[in-house]
């Protein structure tokens, strides 16, 4: 199923979160509207943009999310951004960011 477009209070926000006004997002965000994943994805945008997220909680909460909706525009892009932070900040490394491969079974 595809995803509507952002509503324009939702792209506002959006707009708000990259000219880099935190503030005024916030406060929109703050503001009310109906709560779901796109709310909820500009949240998490917001957090890791102004630095009060996290990288390494951003990756868990945004993978929480694409679970629930993974159809969800933006969210993968987002994912991957906040992957590389993590990574970057050395507060991830693909040990932690991928399960181990199954052990094979011994040969006799």
């Amino acid at each position: 199923m595809p995803d509507d477009p952002l509503s324009p209070q939702l792209a506002h926000i959006d707009a708000l979160i990259e000219a880099g006004d935190f503030e005024a997002a916030r406060a929109a965000l703050a503001g009310g509207g109906t709560p779901g994943p796109r709310v909820e994805l500009l949240r998490i945008k917001l957090g890791l943009a102004d630095g009060s997220l996290p990288a390494e909680l951003g990756v868990q909460r945004l993978t929480q999310l694409m679970r629930k909706d993974p159809h969800l525009e933006g969210a993968k892009e987002l994912y991957q951004r906040a992957a590389n932070d993590a990574y970057a900040q050395r507060r991830s490394n693909m040990a932690h960011s991928h399960p181990p491969p199954a052990d094979k079974p011994r040969s006799k």
